[in-house]
């Protein structure tokens, strides 16, 4: 008689995961972390992560981070960008939030990984608690407007891209990009360059966190949101900036967040498109 035993595969300072391709990869534990503003507590942000797969090598790249808990709360949309910008970070557009927020659900899936901007791996109950706030408890301001203009619908996509104190907000202005043009549940894995859905959600009005939401379409004059409840979530591209909630506030991020000199005594604040 031959025994033959086995032992689990287990790597202490690597994770493996099986990505949403079907392919195993080991991540390391924790990587090297991304240098913050003084004050901002790196771990309490998670890295924005940018995923490229070349054959049997997975990479994820960032130079930024959304926080992980919201504030700022209260505020109407300019007022929101102001203060933000003031304390030296950004508000993040939808090509930023919604990719994270696919990413994140995917790590709590299991096919992919998450860090903070210490560096260190985002997993188990810190993981879930994140994600409960990101699929279920969450209403804030996304960095998106909307005005007449050239591109889909005659509108052109503007984000804040910085502020100078005594002249206000300055923002960019690019023609938005074809999306859906009808309110309804959409395919969170259908996004645009611009972080905007162009596809139906594939499984109707069921709401699956990281895959689907119902989406309110651009309007003139309108800005972005995005909201989650218990058993729902909202990408909402038609409200007001004038409208104001206590509950309603924005996860801050630190992309492309920098405070310059601007003449003698004027300050400006700068944000990276």
């Amino acid at each position: 008689m031959v025994k033959i035993s086995g032992r689990k595969l287990e790597v202490s300072n690597q994770l493996i995961v099986r990505l949403s391709n079907g392919a195993d990869y080991t991540f390391p534990k924790s990587i090297q972390g991304i240098e913050m503003s003084k004050g901002v507590d790196p771990q309490a942000y998670a890295l924005i992560q940018e995923a490229s797969t070349e054959g049997n090598i997975e990479d994820y790249s960032a130079n930024s981070a959304i926080s992980m808990t919201q504030g700022f709360n209260g505020l109407n949309y300019t007022d929101s960008q102001v203060e933000v910008l003031k304390a030296g970070l950004v508000i993040p557009t939808p090509a930023r939030f919604m990719p994270h927020l696919r990413n994140a659900n995917e790590a709590l899936k299991g096919k992919g990984v998450l860090y903070d901007a210490s560096g260190n791996l985002i997993e188990g109950d810190r993981l879930k608690g994140y994600l409960d706030t990101l699929n279920r408890n969450c209403w804030v301001w996304l960095n998106a407007g909307f005005a007449k203009g050239t591109g889909f619908k005659n509108l052109d996509l503007m984000t804040v891209s910085g502020l100078v104190l005594n002249e206000g907000l300055h923002e960019s202005r690019v023609p938005l990009e074809d999306c859906l043009e009808q309110d309804c549940w959409a395919d969170l894995e259908s996004l645009n360059k611009q972080g905007f859905p162009t596809k139906k959600s594939p499984i109707g009005d069921k709401y699956e966190p990281g895959r689907t939401a119902y989406f309110w379409y651009p309007r003139d004059g309108s800005v972005a949101r995005f909201s989650a409840g218990s058993n729902w979530a909202g990408f909402n591209c038609g409200r007001y900036p004038a409208n104001r909630d206590d509950a309603l506030g924005v996860f801050t991020s630190t992309e492309g967040a920098s405070v310059a000199k601007k003449k003698d005594t004027e300050e400006s604040v700068g944000v990276t498109a």
